[in-house]
């Protein structure tokens, strides 16, 4: 009779340990955007007005592969165009800083802007033929906004294992073990005048990625046999997330010392 309380209590050991991935401050992963945002950066006042920039490409450089158990594999650690995450920091910040105008798809833009000219063409054809005119002015679009700025930006590094801290502990039958490895992401970015090529300015941004792993068993002897339950459980901090916080602070920074330096305006 005094064997149920006992297990009891053993057993509450155990799902504490498991879960202590909840009951333990950062660094640890999580799947949730919302744990994973940071504050604003603060920023200096905006310049009398914004700067056109724009951004071609922005690629990972670092090489890393995705970890795994098995010989080799091709996935990528890190997404490879991490474009959408720069242009995802610069529409964030607040009005007056920057002006972005599409470069990546121009091709497709430029095609667009040939079929609406035509269009416009045809329709302004029509109405003088109707009106009975006999000379059509062309009409065209307004001229696509030619960037001041170009931004750069590239995964320079990601170090795996940077931190690593492992655990364990077993009392009558009954333990658990924990590791928590922490991998560093570093995001490069910088800022080229269109008019010159002169590199004005130039950041970068480091995050920590924290994976953690626990796991925990109990063994149990009777008259005739042996019982053991094994039971465990990892979580990794997404790495678009942490890419996303990377690139926000290098941008951040980037306005800083822009501003501050003068070229910024």
């Amino acid at each position: 009779m005094q064997r149920g309380p006992r297990m009891t209590r053993w057993a509450a050991a155990l799902l504490c340990l498991l879960a202590q991935a909840g009951c333990t401050m950062d660094p640890l992963p999580s799947a949730s955007a919302e744990t994973t945002q940071s504050e604003n950066i603060p920023l200096p006042p905006p310049p009398p007005r914004p700067l056109t920039a724009t951004i071609y490409n922005c690629i990972d450089t670092s090489g890393q592969r995705r970890p795994s158990q098995s010989v080799q594999e091709l996935s990528a650690a890190v997404p490879q165009d991490c474009a959408p995450y720069l242009i995802d920091a610069v529409r964030s910040l607040s009005p007056g800083y920057l002006s972005l105008v599409e470069r990546q798809h121009v091709d497709e833009l430029l095609r667009e802007r040939q079929i609406a000219t035509l269009a416009l063409n045809n329709a302004a054809q029509e109405a003088a033929a109707a009106a009975g005119a006999s000379a059509v002015v062309a009409r065209k679009l307004n001229t696509l906004k030619v960037a001041e700025v170009l931004l750069v930006g590239q995964v320079v590094a990601y170090d795996r294992s940077t931190r690593q801290a492992s655990g364990g502990l077993a009392f009558a039958g009954i333990g658990g073990t924990g590791t928590i490895v922490t991998d560093l992401i570093t995001f490069s970015l910088r800022a080229v005048a269109v008019q010159s090529g002169e590199v004005l300015g130039q950041s970068s941004a480091t995050k920590s990625i924290t994976s953690l792993v626990v796991g925990g068993h109990s063994v149990k002897i009777f008259s005739t046999s042996i019982v053991d339950f094994e039971l465990g459980g990892s979580g990794n901090e997404p790495v678009g997330l942490a890419l996303r916080e990377a690139t926000r602070g290098a941008l951040a920074q980037l306005i800083n010392r822009g501003i501050h330096d003068g070229w910024w305006s």
